[in-house]
C-alpha cells in the first residue's frame, strides 16, 4: 500500500488524540509537572499542529479533557471521529491492551502520521501484528520512547559509540513505578544508548517494592548483551519515591544520566593516591542539564519524519523488541531467578 499522503496546502497539521487519560491530556493540569505536559498539551504548544478531537469511552475522562481544552471537540468513536474530522495524526494513548484496534482504524481511513504511547501492546506477539500493519500502510509510526529523541541522550550515544568513554565495563540502572510501565523505558533507552541488543536474563521479583500500576509489577534483574555487557536493572517503590537513572561505566569515563533523564554528569577517569591504580576524578566531572518532554519531541519528529521521509529513530520495531525482553524478564522472575535467553 502507498504512503499516505496530505493535501500540502494545509497550512497546519490536523491532530486527534485518542485516550484522554493522564498522558493523553490530564497531566496538563498538575502544575508542577513541566509543561507540555500530556499529547494535548504538546499539540497546543506546536505551531504547526492544531488539537481538534479528543476521543474516548470513559465519559469521565473525555469531560475533563475537554475541560482543559475546550476548543476540542469530543468523541466517544474513534471511527465517528475520523469519518467527520479527517485528522493529520493521530495520537494513541490508550492503555496497551487497547492499541491494535485504535491502529487499525486509522490505517483504513488513511491517516498519515500515527503517534503511540508505548509499550506498543499487550504482548510480543500482538506487536508483530501492530508492526506488520506498519510496514505494509507505510504510515508514519512512531512509538513514543520519548528518550531516542533526546539531546541529551544523543550526547551520551556519541559518547559511547564514537569511544570516548572508552569500553563499557558495566551498566547499572534504577526505575520504579513498574517494570511495564517504567522499566521498558530503561531497557529501550539501553538498546538505543548502547546500540546493543539483549540476549539473556537473570530476574527476580522484588518483593520490597510493591507500588507499581495495576496488573504490572517491579523486577531485578542481571542482563547481558550481545557485546558482551552486563546490566543489573533494579527497581524501587514508587510510594517511598520515584528514579531512573543510568549509571555506564567505561574505561575512561563514567556517564550518569540522572533527574529522570534531564541530567548528564560525564566522569574521566585520573590517578588516584593509591599507587598504580586509577580512579573516577569527580573534580573534573561535566554536568550538562537539557529539558526532557515526554511528548513535545515525539510529536516534532512524528512531523519530521513524515516530511522527510525518513525512518523514525522509535519504531515498532524496538517496540516489539523490548516487549521480548520484558517478557523474557517476567518468565526468568517466575522461575525462581532461572537464566533465559530473548
Amino acid at each position: 500500500m502507498a504512503r499516505p499522503r496530505m493535501a500540502k496546502s494545509k497550512p497546519k497539521y490536523r491532530v486527534a488524540i485518542i485516550g484522554c487519560g493522564k498522558i493523553g491530556a490530564l497531566f496538563e493540569s498538575e502544575p508542577k509537572r513541566e509543561k507540555p505536559a500530556s499529547h494535548a498539551g504538546a499539540v497546543m504548544a506546536n505551531h504547526r499542529t492544531e488539537l481538534i478531537a479528543l476521543v474516548d469511552t470513559d465519559t469521565k475522562n473525555l469531560a475533563a479533557a475537554r475541560k482543559l481544552f475546550p476548543h476540542a471537540a469530543g468523541y466517544a468513536s474513534l471511527t465517528e471521529c475520523l469519518k467527520l474530522e479527517h485528522p493529520d495524526i493521530v495520537i494513541i494513548a490508550t492503555p496497551s491492551t487497547a492499541r491494535l484496534a485504535p491502529l487499525k482504524e486509522c490505517v483504513r481511513f488513511r491517516i498519515p502520521m500515527v503517534v503511540c504511547e508505548k509499550p506498543l501492546a499487550k504482548s510480543a506477539r500482538e506487536a508483530k501484528k501492530m508492526e506488520a500493519i506498519v510496514a505494509k500502510s507505510g504510515v508514519t509510526f512512531v512509538l513514543n520512547y520519548h528518550r531516542r529523541f533526546s539531546p541529551l541522550f544523543a550526547r551520551a550515544r556519541a559518547s559511547i559509540t564514537k569511544g570516548k568513554i572508552g569500553t563499557v565495563q558495566q551498566v547499572t540502572c534504577y526505575y520504579s513505578n513498574g517494570l511495564y510501565n517504567n522499566g521498558g523505558h530503561t531497557l529501550d533507552a539501553l538498546q538505543y544508548l548502547l546500540d546493543d541488543t539483549f540476549v539473556s536474563v537473570v530476574a527476580t521479583k522484588n518483593a520490597k517494592n510493591n507500588t507499581f500500576p495495576k496488573g504490572d509489577v517491579n523486577v531485578d534483574a542481571l542482563l547481558t548483551t550481545k557485546k558482551g555487557t552486563t546490566i543489573s536493572l533494579q527497581s524501587f517503590d514508587q510510594k517511598e519515591y520515584g528514579i531512573h537513572d543510568f549509571r555506564i561505566y567505561g574505561t575512561k569515563r563514567s556517564i550518569a544520566i540522572t533527574d529522570y533523564g534531564v541530567t548528564l554528569i560525564e566522569t574521566p577517569v585520573g590517578q588516584s593516591r593509591f599507587v598504580g591504580i586509577k580512579q573516577l576524578d569527580n573534580l573534573r566531572a561535566h554536568t550538562t542539564r537539557v529539558p526532557l518532554s515526554a511528548t513535545r519531541d515525539v510529536l516534532a519528529h512524528a512531523i519530521l519524519c513524515y516530511e522527510k521521509r525518513r525512518d523514525p529513530s522509535s519504531s515498532a520495531k524496538n517496540g516489539v523488541e523490548v516487549l521480548r525482553v520484558l517478557e523474557t524478564i517476567t518468565k526468568s522472575a517466575k522461575s525462581a531467578g532461572k537464566k533465559m535467553f530473548v
